[in-house]
């Protein structure tokens, strides 16, 4: 069968995709005339900057592009809308219990916000944001602004979409965007395809350009019963992850009322994993949300280089002197998700340091101990 020629296509095509193509190529033919890239050096690169700033600390910061996924019912986008309110008014995340202080809340730069919501609905959005709002009586005019469901729909493969979600941003002067979900605003691009490096890319064009913190729901990769890198999770194409600065995987077991947050991605310091207790209640005689909110809850760091000097310094301090093969098998049976190379590693720089004491063994080994003063 002959492949239909261009004049063909262009031909069948309706009113509003030639209208389109047309403007897109009269763009090109604009671009080709314009200059060419004006180019930096390292006499730019050493000008004096102001200070990375982070609406919500060691997350979110201006401006950037992140994800938060997880499974169905992990509470990501309670979370990521109680973000936005606390963004809003200026107010710490996460704060513990009443006097429980084993929690250290995140801090928050008070800045409007803006909640896209493309998945859940008005009725749903109005009643969660109410929820919370009431709950950390917070005024009216909290600079907190939200869509649900809103015409035109966001397709960001559209020409016109970055301009277009940059305006509606800057119209509310939003330093943080939430948009829930990824999935439902890529138009017609494959999500385990390449073609999610052009959705990406317009995100990251969104975030520069708006100088924001754009963060995006997205959905955990159905379990396969293959061991792989935790990263792995997020659903499809590798390119989403390449793209972004920090991916949190929210996890969360079945009806519990707790949720562990943990990045699978981070391009600046690491973040370690924390958590959150869910509480609410319903309007007296409803299943509606009367008040709704998320405390800060403890959780073991068992993943950073933290833990395991703590953990090499506990197994010291109880068993004295060991050599390193059975001084990093005893640390991995207490951090299994760490590697022994990594934990071998980390001893080293422990004894290089002075941390650790070390002493010459039987056949050439040499033993570790703590100093008096850290057992």
């Amino acid at each position: 069968m002959t492949e239909p020629t261009f004049m063909q296509r262009y031909l069948a095509m309706t009113d509003d995709q030639r209208r389109e193509l047309d403007e897109h190529a009269d763009r090109l033919t604009r671009q080709d005339q314009a200059p060419g890239w004006e180019f930096r050096t390292l006499a730019d690169a050493y000008e004096p900057r102001d200070p990375l700033v982070y609406v919500v600390d060691g997350l979110f910061s201006l401006p950037s592009l992140s994800i938060v996924y997880g499974a169905p019912g992990t509470f990501k986008s309670l979370l990521l809308a109680e973000m936005c309110c606390c963004v809003a008014a200026g107010l710490p995340w996460l704060q513990p219990l009443p006097e429980k202080g084993d929690v250290t809340p995140i801090a928050t730069v008070q800045v409007p916000a803006c909640w896209l919501d493309f998945d859940n609905g008005q009725r749903r959005t109005d009643e969660r944001l109410e929820a919370i709002g009431r709950t950390y009586k917070l005024p009216a005019d909290t600079p907190l602004y939200y869509v649900a469901m809103p015409l035109p729909w966001l397709d960001v493969t559209r020409l016109d979409a970055v301009p277009f979600l940059v305006e509606q941003i800057q119209k509310v002067g939003a330093r943080l965007a939430v948009i829930d979900n990824l999935g439902v605003v890529s138009g017609k691009a494959d999500e385990n395809s390449a073609e999610m490096v052009q959705v990406l890319s317009a995100f990251r064009r969104v975030a520069e350009l708006a100088d924001a913190a754009v963060v995006l729901v997205h959905h955990q990769r159905k379990q396969t019963g293959f061991t792989s890198r935790t990263g792995e999770s997020l659903r499809g194409h590798s390119s989403i992850e390449a793209a972004i600065d920090l991916a949190l995987l929210v996890e969360r077991e079945e009806h519990a009322d707790t949720a562990k947050l943990k990045s699978t991605k981070t391009r600046g310091d690491d973040v370690l994993p924390f958590a959150a207790l869910w509480a609410y209640a319903h309007k007296e005689g409803t299943r509606e949300l009367a008040t709704a909110r998320f405390w800060g809850w403890p959780v073991e760091d068992v993943l950073s280089d933290a833990a395991i000097d703590r953990v090499t310094l506990e197994i010291l301090g109880d068993d004295g002197k060991l050599n390193q093969g059975e001084l990093a098998e005893q640390v991995k049976e207490r951090l299994p998700d760490i590697g022994v190379n990594r934990i071998r590693g980390r001893v080293n720089f422990l004894a290089a340091t002075g941390t650790l004491l070390t002493e010459d063994g039987a056949h050439g080994a040499k033993l570790y101990s703590v100093p008096v003063h850290s057992a």
